[in-house]
């Protein structure tokens, strides 16, 4: 999937990855254990989309994956094995109703504009299931 990149939107959430993403991915890696949950969690599903998919960390490999991700700064640091990514936010997803299998958001709320749209989308384009994943660093 190639798309022409518009310019980096004005931040929202608590993070402005466009300031702040510089080696993120390299930082950030994920955590073998909470994929494992992850990946149960999704069970059966064929079709995972991931809203909010930063670098891929947690995308499942033994799935269709589709990642959506608004930040220019972090769909650039995306490895070229992950899934195709799309632009675009959790508030107006770019899909028909019943798309996916299954959704996942994972540690990607906290940059929403609207978290009960968010979850209105996720579950409008899931046949099965809707799964997110945030934590509370305090």
């Amino acid at each position: 999937m190639s798309q022409a990149l518009p310019p980096e939107p004005p931040p929202w959430g608590d993070i402005d990855y466009a300031r702040h993403a510089h080696g993120y991915g390299a930082r950030r890696q994920g955590d073998p254990a909470i994929a494992a949950a992850i990946w149960a969690a999704l069970a059966d599903a064929r079709s995972v989309l991931n809203v909010g998919a930063g670098t891929g960390n947690y995308e499942p490999t033994d799935r269709t994956v589709v990642a959506l991700e608004p930040a220019v700064a972090m769909r650039s640091q995306r490895s070229t094995e992950a899934a195709p990514c799309v632009i675009g936010t959790a508030q107006a997803l770019p899909f028909d109703a019943k798309s996916f299998g299954a959704v996942m958001a994972i540690s990607s709320v906290h940059q929403w504009t609207d978290l009960a749209k968010g979850i209105q989308e996720m579950r409008r384009v899931a046949r099965t299931r809707a799964l997110i994943m945030t934590s509370d660093p305090e």
